[in-house]
């Protein structure tokens, strides 16, 4: 789903607040399993170190779109992530996986000052990734089964910058490589941004608690 909205994750409400209450009083319900990552993502780190998706086997990772100059729900996914680096950037089994829309733009260089600008340190587990661009495109696509990303035309964007509509969900995948379930953090629905906040970080300590689920 492409998701253009105003919805955050700062507005919460009594429904949610009761709805999470609700949750809270009966068992989890068990987390899907979508698909299974076959191929591999081959990209350069913001380090400039190459790295690959299947280096992260054994791992929960969350992955992401990342355009650091996007006009549109973005900046939602990176508050997102910096919360999940938080809350669980101490493990050596949890990983970020940022992944750029517009490569030639989001280089090494500038991926580099943007992690340390929304305090993903060098060491931190979070990797910002670029490359070339039918390769990364194809992975999220193919492999992840997010939406295909398109480019804007010009006489229908928000600022000259605004090159590509893409997919602003993001995934969270298990130590076998299978997408577990699709968060739309950024969504019109405030309510449904709110839960989708909500979830996600429950269902990460779900997976890293019981490598079995």
């Amino acid at each position: 789903m492409l998701a253009y909205g105003i919805g955050g994750c700062l507005v919460f409400g009594v429904i949610v607040g009761a709805n999470a209450l609700f949750e809270n009083t009966r068992p989890s319900m068990p987390i899907p399993i979508i698909t299974t990552v076959k191929g591999d993502l081959v990209a350069t780190e913001r380090s400039g170190r190459t790295v690959k998706f299947s280096d992260l086997k054994g791992k929960v990772v969350v992955c992401a779109y990342l355009y650091t100059v996007c006009p549109h729900g973005c900046a939602a996914i990176t508050a997102q992530m910096q919360q999940l680096l938080k809350r669980f950037g101490d493990r050596a089994d949890f990983q970020l996986l940022s992944v750029a829309i517009h490569p030639d733009r989001d280089t090494p260089a500038l991926l580099s000052s943007y992690a340390e600008a929304v305090g993903a340190q060098g060491d931190s587990p979070w990797w910002f990734v670029t490359g070339e661009q039918k390769g990364l495109w194809d992975f999220m696509t193919k492999e992840l089964h997010l939406e295909e990303a398109k480019p804007i035309p010009e006489d229908e964007r928000i600022n000259p910058m605004d090159h590509y509509e893409h997919d602003l969900r993001m995934v969270l995948i298990d130590r076998q490589g299978r997408v577990r379930r699709y968060y739309s953090v950024f969504h019109p629905q405030p309510e449904i941004a709110a839960v989708m906040c909500e979830r996600l970080p429950q269902d990460v300590q779900r997976l890293l608690e019981d490598p079995e689920l």
